[in-house]
């Protein structure tokens, strides 16, 4: 008999209550656009996705560049967002949460996000600050939870000739990421990176994907994040609350994130 209930509960209920909503949050130098470009959306759009499109913040509001005029709710659908990759991560985060409010309003569906190296960390401090719109799940890839040496590298070379002939030859990309640099800094008291995973997080299902480096071809190996730096399990407030899944790639986005993601997304209720 409970099995019978069951099933009729199933399908009287609304189609959009199956229905996924996900939000892919790019990382430094990066832009909405690259989740397209280095095919991790393909998979997606293979499996029956729905592009819902680009979203950009302007001076009048958000707007959105979306392929499709019409999405039905019950479809599953990603979005990507436009954020100032070179802002620090609270100022990015701002941003995003107007972005998840927007679709949030739209779409009435708890949202995986899904971000890529820094993105990763602006959607956390997001979580942690605002939490604002139901969350399901977190999938960060080759994010630096506990911070990058090449930042750190980057921040030295800020005060240093460098930096000033960078300016001079019409670059002014150390001097405009100097903030963000400074909390990319290996985690250590007294840091962003130590204050961020020492807050609470909230109760939701959290991913990382994770750049192996097995080997030292370019191709295969991050030499922007160590991979112990990407496992949401090494950060405090996260400790054995991640599921971890290894790709042996570069620090670059790929078409394997992609069907690594399409894998999982039907995992996720």
């Amino acid at each position: 008999m409970k099995t019978i209930i069951l099933t009729l509960l199933l399908i009287l209920m609304p189609n959009t209550l199956l229905a996924k909503t996900l939000v892919f949050i790019h990382g430094y130098m990066e832009d909405g656009m690259t989740w397209k470009n280095q095919g991790v959306t393909l998979p997606l759009l293979k499996n029956n996705w729905s592009d819902g499109g680009r979203l950009t913040m302007r001076p009048d509001g958000i707007q959105k560049y979306s392929p499709s005029k019409f999405i039905p709710l019950k479809r599953d659908v990603f979005y990507t967002v436009e954020l100032p990759w070179y802002f620090p991560i609270e100022q990015q985060a701002n941003i995003l949460k107007h972005y998840l409010a927007a679709i949030y309003a739209n779409r009435q569906q708890a949202i995986i996000l899904v971000g890529h190296s820094n993105g990763g960390l602006v959607a956390r401090y997001a979580l942690v600050q605002y939490n604002h719109v139901p969350v399901s799940t977190l999938i960060t890839i080759a994010t630096p939870h506990l911070g990058s040496p090449l930042a750190q590298l980057a921040n030295l070379a800020h005060n240093t000739p460098i930096n000033e002939l960078s300016q001079l030859m019409g670059n002014a990309l150390l001097k405009n990421s100097n903030l963000l640099f400074k909390q990319l800094q290996s985690e250590q008291p007294d840091n962003f990176l130590y204050w961020l995973n020492h807050q609470t997080h909230p109760d939701i299902r959290y991913i990382s994907i994770i750049r192996s480096n097995t080997g030292l071809l370019p191709h295969k190996f991050d030499y922007v994040v160590p991979p112990y730096s990407q496992n949401m399990n090494k950060v405090f407030a996260l400790r054995n609350k991640s599921a971890t899944f290894s790709i042996n790639k570069n620090h670059s986005l790929n078409s394997t994130d992609g069907r690594l993601i399409s894998q999982l997304i039907p995992l996720i209720n």
